[in-house]
Parts: C-alpha cells; structure tokens; sequence
C-alpha cells in the first residue's frame, strides 16, 4: 500500500502544462483507476478546492478514467465532509482506490508557512502529505505546479518534520520512477 495526495494541477489534463506532462496525467488516470494498492488523501479543504475547479476539468474531453470518475465521487466527497464535522472517513468512491479525508486538526497540526510556499493550496496539500506520512510507508504528493515543485525548501521541511519527510516523494505527474512505480504496482499490487 502507498498514500497518494494530488495537487489540483496533477488532475487536469491540460492547461498551460507541457504535451508530456499532459500525457502523463492521462496516463496516471488510465493507471490509477485499477489500483487496489493506493490510498488517496485528502482534507475538507482539498475537497472544495477540487470543487472550484471541476468545471476545469469537465472542459477536458475525454477525462482520462480515473479522473471521470473522480469527478462523479466529488457529489459526494463534499456531502461526506460537510457531515463528518472534521472527523476521519474512510471511503471508496474512486474503483479500487481507497480515499481518506483526514480529520481538520491533524491535518492543521502541520505548521508549513514557512518553507517557501505562498499558496494556502500549496499548503494544504503539503501538510495533507505530511499527516499521510504517519500512515503509509511511501507517500507521493503528485503536482503539476512548477513553483510548488522549485519554491519548497525541502531542507527545512526535513528539520521539522524528518520522520514524516522520510516516507514522502514529491513528484511530477511526468516523473518515470513515479509511473513506473505505478506501472509496477497495476500489474503487481502486492509489491507496493
């Protein structure tokens, strides 16, 4: 098993990305929807940042599988986090893909304002890493955003939070270790 977090930009299949980072966001949708070995990560918070951005993603036709049927569970993500009150759901809305939303407070416990990211998205998403961390042995937070990927001071991330930084990969969508891991795991679940 591994923990996944997906930056909104690791979703959408097009926009102002390069053809192989595009391609590859299809191609991790075609892989993702098979895997049985994967959880999915999210918070409140990343769930209604997706909301504002579905329409996005609705524009890309055709929506790689996964992504298709990320947009259909988004209903009831939303409905999910807005009756939990902020405590742990677990879930499977996505085909084999597990998805947790993780409690508010253990997600907020991660103070990340200080290493180099300015977007509260950005944050977000790495503290959702973070509190992924203390559950999974490897964790991939997948963004397309160059900035995110150039502007985190990985260094002082590590000072802070070095047993959960240990277990996470920060990774482009086009990253080849990262498909071919998935690539690995589709064919093989067990070896994740």
């Amino acid at each position: 098993m591994f923990g996944l977090v997906l930056d909104p930009s690791a979703l959408i299949p097009c926009g102002e990305k390069s053809e192989e980072v595009k391609e590859a966001i299809r191609e991790m949708g075609r892989l993702l929807i098979n895997l049985k070995c994967a959880t999915l990560y999210f918070s409140s918070y990343l769930i209604k940042v997706y909301w504002t951005k579905k329409e996005e993603l609705k524009r890309h036709h055709p929506l790689p599988p996964f992504q298709a049927r990320f947009l259909i569970a988004l209903s009831e993500l939303i409905r999910i986090t807005q009756s939990s009150r902020g405590l742990l759901c677990k879930i499977n809305l996505i085909a084999g893909v597990k998805s947790h939303v993780l409690e508010k407070t253990r997600v907020e416990s991660y103070d990340v304002s200080d290493v180099g990211l300015t977007e509260e998205e950005d944050r977000e998403v790495l503290r959702i890493a973070l509190a992924s961390a203390l559950r999974q042995k490897k964790v991939f937070l997948v963004s397309a955003d160059r900035h995110f990927l150039q502007d985190l001071n990985w260094n002082k991330l590590l000072r802070k939070y070095r047993a959960e930084c240990q277990r996470i990969e920060i990774v482009a969508p086009n990253d080849p270790n990262f498909m071919n891991f998935l690539i690995a795991c589709s064919s093989e679940p067990s070896i994740a």
